[in-house]
């Protein structure tokens, strides 16, 4: 059986990481069987110190991206073998938006917006764990994290844009997004397909999360259609 390795679930949804939920929503939509171990302590067990991996028949994979891959190539590909060369890449560009540059406007919502500093303290730093760790060094941690996230985002490009630019840059993303999808239940039309697991990973993260503010969930919120397709994925593989 396929273990997923990965952080753990953020309110209603799987986890808080979107490459995360992309691996776990990739298996239900193909009908692997897996089991999940959780916490921020497998990182240090992970191929390429992030999560999410897997292990599976012996074997250790880690990045989304080839694990779903991993995936295709070791239990056939179920879900994209109906879509057409164009369709594939279509399927990669969207991709592109949605890892490398959706994903850096929800963390900065997350991590560098100061109305989110209190969900920090209760669903990042409030596990049981770290609630050990002697105060000073808790306090460290903290500054310390905060400061990785911000350097990363520096280094990515986003994080040298004011918020304001931050909120019109992902909204950009998610109009793209939309348009895309129209009316259709599933991004390439009646039939779901990899793409719609990644842009679950991400949109839920935004939409089905209450627990943190951001002007990108408001946006996000305007689009009537990529909701619907958030809560119509949820309902048929997490409900």
């Amino acid at each position: 059986m396929i273990t997923l390795y990965k952080f753990g679930p953020l309110e209603q949804v799987c986890d808080a990481s979107p490459f995360c939920v992309k691996v776990e929503a990739y298996m239900r939509m193909a009908g692997l069987p897996y089991e999940v171990k959780t916490g921020t302590k497998h990182l240090k067990t992970a191929p390429k110190g992030k999560l999410p991996y897997i292990e599976d028949n012996g074997k250790r994979i880690a990045d989304s991206g080839f694990i779903v891959q991993y995936f295709k190539e070791t239990y056939g590909d179920s879900l994209d073998s109906h879509l057409s060369d164009q369709d594939k890449a279509i399927a990669t560009a969207f991709t592109r938006l949605l890892e490398e540059n959706l994903y850096w406007v929800i963390v900065h919502a997350r991590w560098l917006l100061p109305q989110n500093a209190a969900m920090l303290d209760q669903n990042i730093f409030g596990a049981p764990e770290f609630l050990r760790l002697p105060l000073p060094l808790r306090a460290y941690i903290k500054y310390s994290v905060k400061q990785k996230v911000k350097a990363s985002l520096h280094a990515q490009g986003l994080g040298r844009h004011s918020h304001e630019e931050i909120t019109a840059i992902g909204n950009r993303d998610l109009l793209a997004l939309a348009n895309f999808l129209q009316d259709k239940p599933y991004f390439f039309g009646n039939e779901p397909s990899s793409l719609d697991a990644i842009a679950y990973g991400s949109l839920a993260n935004i939409l089905l999360v209450n627990c943190y503010q951001a002007p990108i969930i408001d946006q996000a919120r305007t689009y009537e259609n990529l909701s619907a397709f958030t809560r119509r994925f949820h309902e048929r593989y997490f409900g």
